[in-house]
């Protein structure tokens, strides 16, 4: 019976492994450019319908933490053409444009 079970338990190791996903580590990019970027798509039409009061509501979105200025060369995850991940703390933030 030992002998039986020792031949069979590497196959069975062997055969949970293969049946696992496998992990993707994503790749950090840098942004070719400086972006305003909000936690949500709201902030950022919040933004756009700013107009003349424009400066004071980035100031207040960037001072509570709804919006981030992120520099030119700092790395993000998950690029897309409105969004992107920080990698620093996983929250995805869409752009200003």
């Amino acid at each position: 019976m030992l002998r039986l079970c020792s031949l069979f338990a590497p196959l069975a190791l062997l055969g949970a492994c293969t049946t696992t996903a496998p992990s993707s580590i994503p790749v950090a990019r840098p942004l070719d450019r400086a972006y305003i970027a909000c936690r949500t798509p709201e902030h950022v039409n919040a933004l756009h319908a700013a107009g003349a009061n424009f400066q004071r509501e980035v100031d207040n979105h960037m001072a509570d933490g709804r919006c981030r200025r992120f520099a030119a060369g700092q790395k993000v995850v998950s690029r897309a053409s409105d969004s992107f991940v920080d990698p620093g703390n996983g929250v995805k933030y869409w752009v200003y444009r």
